[in-house]
């Protein structure tokens, strides 16, 4: 009976077709978001560092006052062409496939939600005027924000999650996604007044990792903290959970992780989780190159945008590859 022997390219192709779905399915796609507090909208967004883009107002509302949001930082709405330019910015943004989220709060601003009244009546000004309602004094005319990012450092937050409900009910008869996106500092889970309530009403959280909390941060090297608390925020009752980090070494002792730290020693772990939805930087002003080395579709790795097997497809780079350690794959290379 003669014998079968296994053509040697054959054994080799299905080797290295081993190794890569081996490393794909252990990896997990993950998206880039961004604070921009500027005007230059459509330039951050013809990056193509970004897939989510949370635009940063100045607001004041609560203590009775009527609720305000103010645009002065990204257009002057009382001009001869007002805020038309940075309305087809938002719209081209959005058709490119970005989503577009209108954030509030933050550290400036005189802003507080006092009771369940207040978030009621915020919730009503934000969906007349800038969501899916109809009001006469639009100011980005028919633009219609993709969702709201909430960044509270002043009151309960129940009162916050109570503007998040509204906001989702306001959407549920419209019958349009509505994204409700929160970013609590990371030891936002305790007992106290500031500590985030889990009723399940976010579509995704963004923790802040970084700052003058020091228990969680990165620091001279040392990861315990973040790991500490990444370990309970990922059970957190939202669909993902996202990691806020700078995207810029700012004053020291503030959390900053340098990007190849970051891929090496961080991502990892990181998705190991099921919940992890990516990372969202502080800030755009400040990202001088960390969302292109830190993206996979930017980088060209297995997480790419396109589904095809071809594009998809990884071999081991090793060290024949310019002495690089990584991936390669039918769209580019990816060093990690």
């Amino acid at each position: 009976m003669p014998s079968f022997q296994f053509p040697i390219h054959l054994l080799t192709f299905l080797y290295f077709s081993l190794i890569a779905v081996s490393t794909s399915a252990s990896r997990r796609s993950f998206e880039v978001g961004v604070y921009s507090t500027r005007n230059a909208l459509i330039g951050v967004c013809n990056s193509g560092n970004y897939q989510i883009i949370n635009v940063v107002f100045t607001v004041s509302l609560g203590n009775a006052q009527t609720p305000e949001i103010n645009l002065i930082d990204h257009c002057n709405s009382t001009a001869v062409d007002g805020c038309t330019k940075f309305s087809q910015e938002i719209k081209a943004c959005q058709a490119s496939g970005i989503k577009i989220m209108l954030s509030v709060g933050g550290g400036s601003g005189k802003y507080n939600l006092n009771n369940f009244t207040e978030a009621t009546n915020f919730s009503t000004y934000l969906w007349n005027n800038f969501l899916g309602g109809q009001s006469n004094s639009r100011p980005l005319n028919d633009v219609v924000f993709d969702g709201v990012d909430i960044t509270n450092e002043r009151s309960s937050w129940d009162n916050w999650s109570k503007l998040g409900e509204e906001l989702g009910k306001l959407y549920e008869k419209q019958g349009k996604k509505f994204y409700l996106s929160a970013a609590p500092q990371c030891s936002s889970l305790d007992s106290s007044s500031h500590s985030i309530p889990q009723p399940g009403i976010f579509d995704y959280i963004s923790v802040q990792f970084f700052g003058d909390n020091l228990v969680c941060q990165y620091l001279n090297g040392r990861f315990e903290g973040f790991w500490k608390f990444w370990n309970v925020w990922k059970t957190f009752s939202a669909d993902k959970v996202f990691v806020q980090m700078l995207a810029g070494p700012m004053a020291e002792d503030m959390g900053y992780i340098p990007p190849d730290v970051f891929r090496s020693e961080v991502l990892p772990e990181l998705q190991r989780s099921s919940k992890f939805g990516g990372v969202i930087l502080w800030s755009e002003d400040i990202d001088k190159g960390y969302s292109s080395k830190i993206n996979p579709k930017v980088c060209g790795s297995v997480e790419a945008a396109s589904e095809s097997a071809n594009e998809i497809a990884e071999f081991p780079m090793g060290n024949n590859y310019v002495g690089q350690r990584g991936f390669r794959s039918c769209r580019g290379s990816c060093v990690l």
